[in-house]
């Protein structure tokens, strides 16, 4: 059956009106319940992923888990179901979109209020998720929607992982997300926690205040050979694309896309009030140092004082060769990791780049 082909047809109590698109997962419909009326979001589990009875259990364990999740910034689960062949989820539909949407119809640096407003919505929904041991793991600007309101949420909880589960399946080396928000824990197939959403965000972050990217490759094997081999210790300078914007606000997205987990905010509660302190020339809620076991008071003291902040520099980005000695065992491993990356790199020369994630919602 052609997931994408089912316009038209009745799906339990809904019927499916519009195709939106396809993510990795799953083929999303806008539907409308002939029970109530109202309009949803049907996300059909694609058929290569209910050939298993682990992945069927892991998409029941998930969906369960997102009715748990109820909380004005994320996008609402209101059920799952099978019908036939076909598994299921049923989630709100957001009339404003997605900040994809937002980013296509205005290119280029967005208004500092709606920035605010997204990022402490979208932390707050974070927060909430993280205090439940759920991490997002593919946050981008397609996952965060727009009520009617203008108010944000959180899309695609749904078919996260717990925090132990996503680690067990990162050890395995297992790559999820698009590569332009993928942490270099991620990359680097180590464990990965609440901090891996936090980079996430503030790649969005200087994605919106910019209009680009702070790391200027694109494609999956270009950003495999920056995080991998460590060849770019910093990202392109906010201010050097913005210089109207705060100098702290540089430092507060520098924190929030440290290499080192340990070294970034450890709650996006916490980046969101540095950011908000950083637009209107306040004293920064920051402290040096690490909060160690991440909580999710948005108003726990963490990162830098004011004063560390205001030193921050603004020079361009340096490439940075690491030069310490390895013994023969890693070297070895290290030289059979760049083979490999060598490899794919020209596997990727060979044919286009596709797209890992097409559903926009209207």
């Amino acid at each position: 059956m052609e997931l994408h082909t089912l316009e038209g047809q009745q799906i339990g109590q809904y019927k499916l009106l519009a195709w939106l698109g396809e993510g990795a997962h799953v083929h999303a419909y806008l539907a409308r319940s002939a029970e109530t009326g109202e309009y949803r979001v049907l996300k059909l589990l694609k058929s290569n992923l209910t050939s298993s009875e682990e992945t069927l259990a892991r998409f029941y364990r998930e969906a369960q888990a997102a009715l748990d999740l109820d909380h004005p910034n994320v996008v609402k689960v209101y059920g799952y179901d099978r019908e036939g062949d076909l598994l299921y989820l049923v989630e709100e539909f957001y009339e404003g979109g997605s900040l994809m949407d937002r980013l296509k119809a205005h290119p280029g640096p967005q208004p500092l209020d709606f920035v605010l407003r997204t990022l402490e919505d979208i932390a707050n929904g974070l927060d909430f998720a993280h205090q439940r041991g759920i991490i997002h793991r593919d946050l981008k600007p397609e996952n965060i929607l727009y009520n009617r309101q203008g108010r944000a949420a959180l899309s695609d909880l749904g078919v996260t992982k717990y925090a132990d589960e996503a680690e067990a399946r990162s050890r395995q080396g297992l790559l999820f997300g698009n590569p332009n928000y993928m942490s270099p824990e991620e990359w680097q197939s180590r464990p990965i926690d609440a901090r891996t959403d936090i980079y996430a965000l503030g790649i969005i972050l200087f994605e919106m205040l910019t209009g680009e990217l702070p790391f200027e490759p694109t494609k999956t094997s270009s950003m495999m050979f920056v995080h991998l081999l460590h060849l770019v210790a910093t990202p392109r300078s906010l201010l050097q694309l913005r210089p109207d914007l705060p100098p702290a606000l540089e430092a507060v997205i520098n924190k929030a896309i440290e290499k080192d987990p340990e070294q970034r905010y450890q709650t996006a509660g916490a980046l969101a009030v540095d950011f908000k302190a950083a637009l209107a020339g306040s004293t920064l809620n920051s402290l040096e140092g690490s909060e160690g076991e991440a909580t999710v008071n948005a108003n726990e003291a963490f990162g830098k004082t004011a004063e560390r902040v205001a030193a921050q520099t603004t020079s361009a980005p340096e490439v940075v060769v690491v030069r310490r000695p390895l013994s023969p065992v890693l070297l070895a491993a290290f030289l059979a990791a760049l083979l490999g990356l060598l490899y794919l790199w020209w596997r990727a020369q060979q044919s286009p780049e596709t797209e890992e994630e097409t559903y926009t919602p209207l």
